[in-house]
């Protein structure tokens, strides 16, 4: 079965909660999008993020940006780790 994204809401202003099919969860911070991609520039202006929608495979905002659920698996997996 392939991993999808069961849930998404906001936590505090600018971070995602993401809940997946596996039962785990990622808290991801939009502000480490890429700043050379200027699609999320709509997100960075914003103080509160709005409620965002999922189709199992990316997140998005209605009218806005769309975040792909393997772009963010593969953005986690280039951060360091924290007791680095």
């Amino acid at each position: 079965m392939m991993l999808q994204i069961t849930r998404v809401d906001i936590v505090d202003g600018q971070t995602l909660d993401i809940e997946l099919s596996n039962g785990h969860l990622i808290l991801f911070d939009t502000r480490c999008l890429p700043e050379t991609d200027r699609s999320y520039d709509s997100l960075w202006d914003l103080e509160l993020l709005p409620r965002p929608h999922t189709d199992g495979q990316n997140i998005f905002w209605q009218n806005g940006p769309r975040i792909a659920l393997a772009e963010i698996l593969g953005w986690l997996s280039e951060q360091p780790a924290k007791n680095e």
